[in-house]
């Protein structure tokens, strides 16, 4: 288990491809900002302008560089929304269309169920609405939960303490994680 290599984190993988998109060393800078400001799903968790205040750079060249980064794989990081997420991938799947951009301008239709409201609001028949929905199926609002670490483990205690009737404390094996020991019944007798 010590030899086993660790799977690399969203902030490794895009941090890579940021080094080879981007060559200026203040857009680096503001790169690696953008990066270290995803939340686990992917997203980016911070407004432009406090970025462009923090780092002291122009609203337009963050902007800039976050077009840079959303062309990064997975397609979808550095989304604002599940809106913008979904848009870049149908985007990069050349299926951002003027249909699809009021689709998603009405998710919370989705949500709902409402299909006859959303029937009239995207304006398609019923066919085309179902071919839509389901390439929205098809993809993935949460692109950075591929570089979720594995699977947080309980920490099971080797000793119990406990205060003792008379003040003291009473210290217990536990019996779950002690070795068991198996005797052959032939070689005992």
């Amino acid at each position: 288990d010590q030899y086993v290599a660790a799977r690399p984190t969203l902030g490794d993988h895009l941090g890579a491809q940021a080094g080879l998109l981007i060559t200026d060393p203040a857009e680096r800078l503001i790169a690696q900002f953008l990066i270290d400001s995803l939340n686990e799903a992917g997203y980016l968790a911070v407004e432009l302008q406090l970025v462009a205040d923090q780092l002291g750079a122009p609203l337009d060249t963050v902007e800039g560089v976050l077009k840079k980064l959303q062309g990064c794989d997975p397609v979808g990081v550095f989304a604002r929304d599940v809106r913008e997420c979904l848009a870049l991938q149908l985007a990069e799947r050349d299926r951002l269309d003027p249909l699809m951009l009021k689709l998603l301008d009405n998710l919370e239709l989705i949500a709902s169920h409402d299909m006859a409201t959303l029937l009239r609001t995207v304006g398609v028949d019923r066919e085309d609405l179902a071919d839509m929905l389901a390439e929205l199926r098809a993809l993935d609002p949460k692109p950075g939960r591929a570089f979720e670490s594995g699977p947080i483990e309980s920490v099971v205690p080797d000793v119990f303490v406990r205060p003792g009737a008379s003040g003291e404390w009473q210290i217990e094996l536990n019996a779950e994680v002690l070795p068991h020991v198996l005797v052959n019944r032939t070689y005992y007798a």
